[in-house]
């Protein structure tokens, strides 16, 4: 059922950012992942852009960091950016970049269903957060709940509700309690999700993300605090 629930989400925000352009884009990204990401590289110029008389590029590596943003990387094409095994040259995962930024942070999070038919399944679902300033102003919070679950709970005293995906963009205070929980599989039981007490420095822009617990039958969220300092 977790992984019915968490691959669901994955498609569903697919199909939302779907979309048929097939004009050639200067795209900017960073890359996160929930667990290191490692021997992946994708090309930085794809055959349409090549075909349109655009120089060609070597394969760029891309790692990530469990503290930060890695990146920036840049992408000239379409909509569609690929990923490879350095080492097998195998498809890990691919994603499509929405037209209305070209800016993104690509969070990667393993597919359960990969080891039952990899095949089939790639091994990574790529998860595209616009970043860009429009997305996540100065001085703002905003929460990409990647879990699979529903959230609600109080942030300081004002009741808050985070579904799947992107939430809206909140005014990131100097200090902000969060508590929140989750349904039991029941659906009647509410699980403490996390409770925690953030600080937010002046000129950076934060982006608290969650993912499904590491434990299995976990009510523990595991969450990711991103925090970046304007130039």
């Amino acid at each position: 059922m977790k992984i019915l629930t968490l691959v669901g989400l994955f498609v569903q925000l697919a199909a939302l950012h779907f979309t048929h352009a097939q004009a050639i884009r200067e795209i900017e990204f960073n890359v996160y992942g929930q667990y290191p990401l490692r021997n992946v590289a994708f090309i930085p110029v794809d055959p349409s852009a090549i075909a349109a008389g655009i120089q060609p590029v070597p394969p760029v590596a891309i790692s990530t960091h469990t503290l930060s943003r890695t990146g920036p990387y840049q992408f000239t094409g379409v909509s569609m950016l690929q990923f490879y095994n350095t080492q097998t040259s195998t498809p890990v995962g691919s994603v499509t970049l929405p037209k209305e930024s070209n800016q993104w942070l690509l969070v990667f999070i393993n597919n359960p269903r990969h080891q039952q038919n990899p095949a089939q399944h790639p091994k990574y679902l790529i998860y595209p957060f616009d970043d860009s300033y429009n997305s996540l102003p100065n001085n703002s919070l905003v929460f990409l709940n990647l879990s699979g679950k529903i959230l609600d709970g109080l942030m300081e005293n004002t009741r808050i509700h985070i579904g799947h995906g992107a939430s809206r963009v909140f005014r990131a205070q100097e200090s902000i309690a969060l508590n929140l929980w989750m349904r039991g599989l029941n659906g009647q039981e509410l699980l403490q999700a996390m409770t925690k007490r953030y600080h937010f420095e002046s000129n950076h822009r934060s982006l608290l993300i969650f993912f499904q617990p590491v434990l299995t039958g976990s009510a523990d969220l595991d969450v990711r605090f991103l925090s970046k300092a304007l130039p």
